[in-house]
């Protein structure tokens, strides 16, 4: 047998046996990391893209009218008078 191919195989044999867990978990760290990182681009990119567009003077990809009007209703305040305070006998509440 060629002394070549005998190393060959033993080298084989001990990726095998030590280093491919390492490997796998320095790869799949990784790809956790892309996998976290694209999640990011996906959620916040179309967001913050259509924040620049605004800020820049354009308008918004979603026309929800009912959000960016702000209209006044008698149920403003659900208690329908502000709340008690000290009074006119000039103490303060800490």
């Amino acid at each position: 047998m060629n002394s070549f191919l005998a190393l060959q195989e033993q080298e084989l044999t001990a990726f095998t046996e030590a280093r491919q867990v390492r490997v796998r978990q320095r790869v799949e760290r990784e790809l956790k990391s892309a996998e976290f990182i694209g999640s990011l681009i996906e959620l916040f990119g179309p967001v913050m893209a259509d924040t620049v567009n605004v800020l820049g003077g354009g308008d918004p990809l979603v026309q929800d009218e009912t959000y960016l009007l702000l209209q006044e209703s008698e149920d403003d305040d659900p208690y329908g008078s502000p709340p008690p305070g000290p009074g006119d006998s000039g103490q303060i509440i800490r």
